[in-house]
């Protein structure tokens, strides 16, 4: 994954998280070697035809998901808007006024397997937080920049994302 930060002025920053995901990769072989022994072993039947369009069928649906870029843009005294940018170029992106955020945060999720570190805006009246990089979920120190780069423009705070950090 690539991460790239924008300031554009002094009230604007972009941080950008993009993948590095093959656009085609094993399983995509592994399916035209399925498709080609399927053929070989069921002939040029309708039925061994039917199998392997409704496998790349799948696989093109499969992909559409994929995501590619996740961005957060931060505009002093407007808000932040979130956007995911998906294989096939279809975006969704959501706008946050800059009234309604009660906070920007850094936050742990704790699973069976794993702890992931996630950042997130509190939105004033919603019951679920707005979760930035949710899909491609960056490294902490990604993740501390991008945090310090949003609250210094939404609250006005000091920017401490250029301050190496140190863990023990």
């Amino acid at each position: 994954m690539s991460f790239q930060c924008y300031a554009h002025a002094d009230n604007t920053r972009e941080y950008i998280m993009t993948s590095d995901a093959q656009r085609i990769n094993s399983y995509d072989f592994f399916l035209v070697l399925f498709s080609l022994c399927l053929v070989y072993i069921l002939g040029t039947t309708y039925t061994a035809y039917a199998v392997i369009a409704l496998f790349l069928l799948l696989r093109i649906v499969f992909k559409s998901f994929m995501v590619m870029e996740e961005t957060i843009l931060v505009i002093r005294d407007v808000g932040v808007q979130v956007k995911t940018v998906y294989l096939g170029g279809r975006s969704v992106s959501r706008f946050i006024d800059r009234s309604k955020i009660a906070d920007i945060i850094i936050n742990e999720a704790i699973t069976m397997f794993h702890i992931r570190v996630y950042m997130a805006i509190i939105v004033e009246g919603e019951d679920k937080m707005v979760v930035v990089f949710q899909n491609l979920l960056p490294r902490l120190n990604v993740l501390l920049q991008a945090y310090h780069g949003a609250r210094s423009i939404i609250f006005n705070e000091k920017d401490h994302s250029d301050v190496p950090l140190e863990f023990s």
